[in-house]
């Protein structure tokens, strides 16, 4: 997949994720085309997801300074403690 196709995916899931907290005429991605589902694309989409996910993540909380592997450790910690409580 190339460079401008996976930022092209980040963009369409973040703007999924966001549109799930905005009213229906709000939303942006009402008009997103569907992402065909590819084996050999399984592991850039979810990369992608987690990209969108930690970009997300950034504009609801304006936190600019947590990087991706400091927010993977973070979402670690929140699947620990949901974990622990199950």
């Amino acid at each position: 997949m190339s460079e401008q196709e996976f930022d092209k995916r980040v963009k369409k899931f973040a703007t999924a994720l966001w549109d799930l907290y905005v009213d229906e005429e709000e939303r942006e991605g009402a008009e997103t085309p569907k992402i065909e589902l590819r084996e050999e694309n399984l592991t850039d989409d979810f990369t992608a997801m987690i990209m969108a996910v930690h970009l997300l993540y950034s504009s609801i909380t304006g936190d600019d300074e947590v990087d991706l592997i400091g927010f993977t450790h973070m979402v670690n910690r929140l699947v620990f403690q949901w974990l622990m409580k199950k």
